[in-house]
């Protein structure tokens, strides 16, 4: 295969995370680019920051498929209008990188996950928290068998509240009277738990290595605001093999206290040991902290290992492009495959389910 990739940028205006989806075009497995909006507003912002990469620019993704024929494509629009050009870039042969949520309706996903299975192509969402070197270290503690049997986990996710006001909202993204999208559960297929709880769901299942099976939840508008999606989601999960899980996620603190990341946070109790961590804090709070009574450790049970940042860095999004784009061209394993998103968009769908009926929901992904 090629070592660089034909890559196709698929975007508009009121995307999520337009910056950073421009600035992985500079990327050394990217060979050529062509960018896609729609609206054409983003065209120049991309040859920019794309520089002599971008060999083309369009206003129809008929068209980039057509006459570019891309190796990968990424996406990142207003989720109602998603899964449209993540259909025709599976069609295409292209493997898919894509801004979560990527649909509004379960059975849209459900048809782009079978989709890139009978394609063989990747289909791979956002879930850039895995790429935090303390969500790494975390996952490789409880494979190891530290914690041992494991029992529980909980997961907290709190966001600021100004971010739901409908008086003179700070992004267009953000006020439904101007067709805002992200608040809007017709546009966005639904609130905190879709657009940022996923992340801790996803979180939970992979540093755990078990599935979800069921789930009770109940999502809710509690904040006060004139919104059609959830600001505050309560999960209960039952994971295969028994280990029960929670989730708390909403949009409670001031911009202030978010901007901190001390409302954040994750934690794992097994027979023989617990962890807590911290998935995206800053000094002190991604602290990993873990106990274990497992042979030697018996005699030294609690550690705390701090995770401190190099100045200039590579950030978690731009390393997961970055696996992303290794992946495609078969340098090393994808980090994140088509089934982990499944499992969290079912979850997600049966956790609305449940708090609409009040009834417990199972949980599963469909074959192929």
């Amino acid at each position: 295969m090629a070592r660089t990739l034909r890559l196709g940028l698929i975007m508009e205006p009121t995307g999520w995370h337009n910056r950073g989806f421009i600035e992985a075009l500079k990327h050394p497995e990217v060979g050529e680019a062509a960018v896609c909006d729609p609206t054409g507003g983003l065209i120049e912002a991309a040859r920019q920051g794309g520089g002599d990469k971008v060999r083309a620019a369009y206003t129809s993704y008929d068209a980039l498929f057509r006459e570019f024929a891309p190796d990968a494509v990424l996406v990142t629009m207003e989720p109602w209008r998603q899964p449209e050009p993540m259909r025709r870039a599976l069609e295409a042969g292209a493997h898919l990188y894509y801004e979560k949520p990527g649909y509004v309706a379960i059975d849209d996903f459900r048809a782009l996950y079978r989709l890139a299975r009978r394609q063989n192509r990747q289909l791979y969402c956002a879930y850039a928290s895995r790429m935090y070197p303390v969500v790494q270290e975390a996952r490789r503690l409880i494979a190891a068998g530290y914690l041992g049997e494991l029992l529980a986990c909980q997961a907290w996710l709190v966001a600021d509240h100004e971010r739901t006001w409908q008086t003179n909202p700070t992004r267009i993204e953000y006020d439904l009277k101007r067709g805002g999208w992200f608040f809007s559960k017709e546009k966005a297929g639904g609130g905190i738990l879709t657009i940022e709880g996923c992340h801790y769901l996803d979180i939970l299942r992979w540093i755990s290595g078990v599935n979800f099976k069921s789930v009770a939840a109940m999502a809710r508008v509690v904040g006060g605001e004139p919104i059609t999606a959830e600001d505050a989601a309560g999960l209960v999960v039952e994971f295969e093999g028994g280990m029960l899980g929670t989730l708390n996620c909403g949009f409670y603190v001031s911009s202030a206290e978010y901007r901190t990341l001390e409302h954040l946070g994750v934690m794992v109790w097994g027979r023989q040991g617990w962890l807590r961590f911290n998935p995206s804090g800053k000094p002190p709070f991604e602290a990993l902290e873990w106990y274990s009574t497992r042979a030697t450790h018996a005699k030294s049970p609690t550690k705390r290992w701090r995770f401190e940042e190099t100045p200039g860095a590579v950030g978690v999004y731009q390393l997961l492009f970055q696996a992303f784009f290794r992946a495609c061209l078969g340098l090393e394993a994808p980090p994140v495959q088509a089934e982990d998103a499944m499992w969290v968009n079912e979850c997600i769908h049966a956790a609305y389910v449940a708090s609409d009926t009040s009834c417990t929901q199972p949980i599963a992904i469909p074959s192929v």
